[in-house]
Formats: structure tokens, sequence, C-alpha cells
């Protein structure tokens, strides 16, 4: 009997640890993947921190801001910039560059260095000519340099010896063929000059010919002066007036350090804008700047009730919106690009080591 019993005791131990059954199912360990980091963020786009930095082909749909920097020579980048984010991309080609007018022109010139040509496109695509015959010294051999309204109806032609404070500039009726004015704009060391026609309005920009600084001033068509272009030691080197509404046009201080809106009718100043904020922590003595580097920055308009600075160096490619009616500036300032410096080339008489 004890002998059976140890069989059955056997036998049961057996079969309670498996015996012949079906093996206990081993589980697999669950094995937990760590997750994956999320790639880097791009790197920032800046912009080429060159000096000079002269910004061209500025212009604005609304939302953005485009514009093409430039060291002066061959180095040139082109970047949108959102109004509303402030965020900075590149750009394969250059952008159209805003017109100064709200007026579709349809007039251009062809210019000789003896006649002017004025021509006005037509809806049909056909184009209408006017040839002037402004008079200029013997034995000139440059192209007149000239420029006319939107409409075609008024020329203004750049004559005579500026750098020795003889340029004029003058004053054409095109359906008449007739001189309307001379204007003599050169003041003290202000003596070559640039012009534009501002609806009716002609603006003349005379500059020290040598250096970056001028100043500019408002004429009627038959020559009598309006106003100095955003008033007294106002600076328009290298700078344009910007169509706002109607009579009322903007004009960028030449080192972007304010703004002045001016009726080009009257020669009212109806105010100016500050623009120093644009220019804050770009001086490495004290923190502050009032400006940038003359004839470098441009403005364009923006969305509506709206412009757009675009500074040049010492902070290129920062954005200044500016709302007209209260003068409220929003700043996006650019990253600025390191420029990898060119060696310097060997003297011609001086071995290279090669």
């Amino acid at each position: 009997m004890k002998l059976r019993s140890m069989l059955v005791t056997v036998a049961g131990l057996a079969a309670a640890c498996g015996g012949k059954g079906k093996p206990a199912e081993v589980k697999k360990p669950v094995v937990v993947e760590a997750p994956k980091p999320p790639p880097p963020p791009p790197p920032p786009v800046c912009v080429p921190a060159t000096e000079p930095a002269l910004i061209a082909s500025a212009t604005s749909n609304g939302t953005d801001a485009q514009f093409c920097a430039s060291d002066g020579g061959d180095a040139s980048a082109c970047f949108s910039v959102g109004l509303t984010d402030g965020k900075y991309a590149a750009m394969a080609e250059a952008p159209a560059p805003q017109s100064p007018s709200l007026a579709a022109g349809k007039a251009y010139l062809q210019t000789t260095p003896t006649e002017v040509k004025v021509c006005v496109t037509a809806d049909s695509g056909d184009a209408s000519c006017t040839t002037l015959k402004p008079k200029v010294g013997r034995g000139a051999s440059e192209p007149i340099v000239a420029v006319t309204n939107d409409a075609g109806t008024t020329v203004v032609a750049m004559l005579g010896d500026a750098a020795a404070g003889k340029g004029v500039a003058e004053v054409w009726d095109v359906g008449k063929k007739r001189k309307l004015a001379t204007i003599k704009y050169a003041k003290g060391d202000y003596k070559c000059g640039s012009a534009a026609m501002l609806g009716d309005t002609v603006y003349i920009s005379a500059s020290v010919c040598a250096g970056p600084d001028a100043r500019g001033a408002l004429y009627t068509a038959k020559g009598k002066k309006l106003a100095d272009v955003g008033g007294k030691d106002f600076g328009t080197f290298g700078t344009s007036g910007v169509q706002v509404d109607g009579t009322q046009w903007a004009f960028l201080e030449e080192g972007a350090g304010t703004i002045a809106i001016q009726d080009v009718a009257t020669g009212a100043v109806a105010k100016t804008i500050d623009l120093v904020a644009l220019w804050a922590g770009d001086d490495k003595t004290d923190g502050t700047r009032a400006n940038g580097n003359p004839g470098e920055s441009a403005l364009v308009r923006g969305g509506p009730g709206e412009l757009v600075v675009i500074a040049g160096s010492p902070s290129a490619g920062s954005i200044g919106v500016v709302t007209t009616d209260s003068g409220e500036l929003k700043v996006w300032k650019a990253c600025a690009a390191a420029v990898e410096a060119k060696p310097d080339a060997a003297p011609a008489d001086e071995p290279t080591g090669e």
C-alpha cells in the first residue's frame, strides 16, 4: 500500500509540473523604444552683415516685404520678411521693385545727347511719342538725364555743369513742346542734382557730389519753390518719395532716422515719425543709435495705412513697420550673417611663394 501511494504521489507531482501535457507559455518581455528626439530646427535665415549694405529691389504686397541687400559689388542676396511674424526667407531671384507712385504710369523716355523722346503707351499697346530738344552744350556726348510724370505730360531735364554749381533743371510741357521753367537748384555745396516727378510736382535732390549728403526741395511745374523736403536739414541722399494717398507723399531721411509725410502740392509737412527704435542696440558703445549709413535704406508701402522701412548697415535687412496714422513702429530685427573676409591680394612685385 505504501508503494502504491508513493507512485500515485509521484504521478500527481509530474502532472502538476506539466508531465506530458502542453508546456506553459513563456511571454517575451515587451521592449519599449525610447522616443526619437525631434529634428533640430532649421538654421535661421540671416542677412549678410556687409558694409555698405545697399537695399535694392524693395517692395511689399502688404503681407511680406521683399528686398535684396548688396555690398555695392558683386555680392547680393534677396529675402522676404513676414510683416506680422518677422519670419525671414531667402529668395532665389530679385523681386520687381515697387513703383513710388500709386498710378499706373504708361509714359517712358528715350534720350540722346541732344533729344528727349517722351512716349505714352495707349490701352491698345501702341505708343505715341513726342520729341523735345533742350538746348545743350556744344559737344555733348552723354544722353540727357530726364524724368517724366506718369501721364507723360511734363518732363524735367537735368542740364548744365552741376559740379561747378551751374546745373539747372528745365521743366517742359510735352504737349506744347515748350520750356515752362528753369530751376537753378544749387545751394552752397549742394550742387549735383537728381530729379523726380511726384504727380505734377517737381522734386529735386541736390547732393555734395563727392559724399553721401543731400537736400531736397519741391517746385511747381513753373519753377516756384514750395518747400524743403522734410523741413530744414532733412537729408535726402539716396532716397526717393513714396506716394501715400493723393498729394501725400512719404520721404525717408537719408540715414533712415525719420519719415516725413508731406503734401507735395502745398509743401506742408503733415507729420514726422521717429525711427530710432529700428537702430536701437546697433551702436556697440552705448547701445543706441539714431540712424544708419546714409543712402542705404529703403521705404515702401506695406498694408493699408502702413509704410515699411528696410534698413541698410549696420542693421542690414531689419524691418520697421510703421502705422502712418498713429506713428506706431513695429521692428523685426534681422539675423546677421558673418561675412568672410577676402584675403588681400599680394602686390605685383612681391613673390607669392608658388
